[in-house]
């Protein structure tokens, strides 16, 4: 494992929730509505709190093989064969991931701020810009995301703040009213808003203090899931349920809607794509590092940038396969569901459990 990346422990945090915050950050409220109506933040914190178990086990696999990545405690645990297939999994969730998200912006910014420019120009801009940053090693994607994590804390505050005063919290009433025999599949909704989370996989093997490492990831988590939290229920606070279930993304539109005080400064919705693009810049990254780190390892080559180029034009055919935003869900999304939930929760467990064993049977 190469010793020369170093991470500090505000700096794990910062990538997790720099990573982790995209494109989910928009349409989560209008998913989770409609699902379990006003009741769509139990997911949520459910979700939240059901990620927190799985970094433990994460950082224990790291704990229990000191000194060694992810690839190396793979290949060991799971054998050369079966982990290179699991790899194959892992490439097509990333690659997959970062054609969803790449469409997702492509679709927003040119019915936001650029309609007159082919989407297809959007897509292809925002993949090279991204190919530069994904070059690097972890620690200068690290560093990135540690730039983009006060400006996710601070415009998330400012725009609760500017939303209070048109807030009827009576719109959150009454509570606990909706079926909630459907809060499985509200959680399933709330945790693939976690997508991006994996990142921890490449970054925490580097991170100069193993203990607060973990203390700063759990609160990374914590506060991922207040600010999914603080949204949805600010979302819920401007509009009806009905009305939050017919808009695609209800944040953006409350962005559209809310003027700041003394109208000093209008079309927050402009402002708030504008910043929005640099947040998704920040999530994407670590997706794109991590697909051009696993093509590395699975053809066994020292650097993983000339895999960064190969994977411009796949990762542009695909985004590009949908043809609007319902294909873009139910084809890239579907896949995205299936292959996230193997990639972030079932083979980091079998891992964990394999490793585990042949550590008792050796003992």
């Amino acid at each position: 494992m190469n010793k020369d990346p170093k991470i500090s422990s505000i700096q794990i945090r910062a990538l997790i929730v720099s990573t982790t915050i995209g494109v989910a950050v928009l349409s989560l409220p209008n998913n989770l509505s409609n699902i379990l109506g006003k009741d769509g933040w139990i997911p949520i914190i459910i979700a939240g709190a059901l990620m927190i178990p799985l970094l433990l086990i994460i950082n224990q696999i790291f704990k229990q093989n000191p000194g060694k990545d992810y690839f190396e405690i793979g290949k060991q645990n799971l054998g050369s064969i079966i982990f290179t297939l699991c790899l194959h999994i892992f490439l097509a969730y990333l690659v997959v991931y970062v054609s969803f998200v790449a469409r997702n912006l492509g679709e927003l910014v040119k019915a936001f701020l650029l309609p007159t420019t082919p989407i297809e120009v959007i897509i292809l801009i925002f993949i090279l810009s991204i190919v530069y940053i994904s070059s690097y090693e972890i620690d200068v994607i690290a560093r990135y995301g540690y730039f983009v994590y006060p400006i996710i804390i601070g415009f998330v505050l400012l725009f609760l703040l500017v939303s209070l005063p048109t807030a009827d919290f009576s719109n959150t009433l009454p509570s606990l009213q909706s079926d909630l025999t459907k809060i499985p599949i509200g959680i399933k909704e709330a945790f693939l808003s976690f997508a991006g989370f994996e990142i921890i996989l490449f970054a925490l093997p580097y991170v100069e203090d193993k203990e607060k490492a973990l203390k700063s990831s759990i609160i990374a988590i914590i506060t991922i899931t207040l600010i999914y939290f603080s949204l949805f229920m600010m979302t819920l606070t401007q509009f009806s349920i009905e009305q939050i279930k017919s808009q695609e993304f209800p944040v953006l539109i409350v962005a559209k809607l809310v003027d700041l005080p003394g109208y000093f400064l209008q079309n927050l919705d402009n402002i708030f794509m504008s910043i929005w693009v640099i947040v998704v810049f920040a999530t994407v990254a670590p997706a794109y590092f991590g697909a051009g780190k696993v093509l590395s390892k699975i053809f066994k080559t020292k650097s993983h940038r000339y895999f960064i180029w190969v994977l411009v034009p796949i990762i542009y055919k695909v985004s590009l396969m949908p043809e609007g935003f319902v294909e873009l869900n139910e084809i890239l999304g579907t896949y995205l569901e299936i292959l996230g939930f193997i990639s972030i929760l079932v083979i980091p467990l079998i891992i964990f459990i394999v490793g585990s064993v042949r550590r008792r049977i050796g003992k």
